[in-house]
């Protein structure tokens, strides 16, 4: 599949991680692609028929270095086979270059609350671990054990006196290095604006 293909469509039958932000809590829903236009997304997580509706989500798919995200709106939900049907109406989905953020090797301590999926039951674990690097774009973490991929976590870390708070993915896992790669969806408040200040200084 080409750059300007994944761009454009998500192809059927794959993958994608629904974030939600409810009560100010992080809600990651794994889902199926099921139609492109319209977007239909089908899940098993009976979670979805909580949310009051429409709603923003981040939806985030990846392929190998591959990385589609961006905002959308969740029009509603409909029965359909073993599960539910999320309508999405679909605003900015695009490409993630990560070569566009440099990395710095910035080494702080992280914490970080993460809700991840195991064997059809949700999992929400509080840990601790220490930046290998940073970005605007993610962060390199060491953590042990590892997160498991597709885990959605509320990243915390202190730089500098800053504070810095943010949605993430973990789209790498490395068990045997005991590290996580994380790739930034959202920030809290206006923790971009201090990130961004903060790795100016470092260049």
């Amino acid at each position: 599949m080409s750059k300007q293909e994944i761009s454009k469509y998500l192809p059927i039958d794959s993958t994608v991680v629904a974030a939600f932000m409810i009560d100010g809590r992080p809600m990651a829903i794994s889902c199926l692609v099921t139609s492109e236009a319209p977007l239909y997304l089908f899940t098993k997580d009976l979670r979805v028929l909580d949310i009051t509706y429409p709603v923003t989500v981040v939806l985030v798919w990846h392929r190998g270095v591959d990385v589609l995200k961006g905002e959308a709106q969740a029009i509603g939900t409909m029965p359909w086979k073993s599960g539910n049907v999320l309508e999405i109406k679909r605003t900015n989905l695009k490409e993630v270059d990560r070569r566009v953020y440099p990395r710095y090797p910035i080494q702080v301590p992280v914490s970080m609350r993460s809700v991840s999926d195991v064997q059809t039951s949700t999992v929400i674990a509080v840990c601790q671990g220490e930046t290998r690097d940073l970005s605007l774009g993610g962060a390199w973490v060491a953590m042990d054990p590892p997160l498991p991929k597709d885990s959605l976590v509320e990243f915390k870390c202190d730089v500098d006196g800053e504070s810095i708070r943010a949605l993430a993915l973990v789209v790498h896992e490395n068990r045997d290095n005991q590290t996580n790669g994380l790739e930034f969806m959202d920030f809290f408040d206006d923790s971009r604006d201090r990130l961004f200040a903060l790795l100016k200084k470092c260049a």
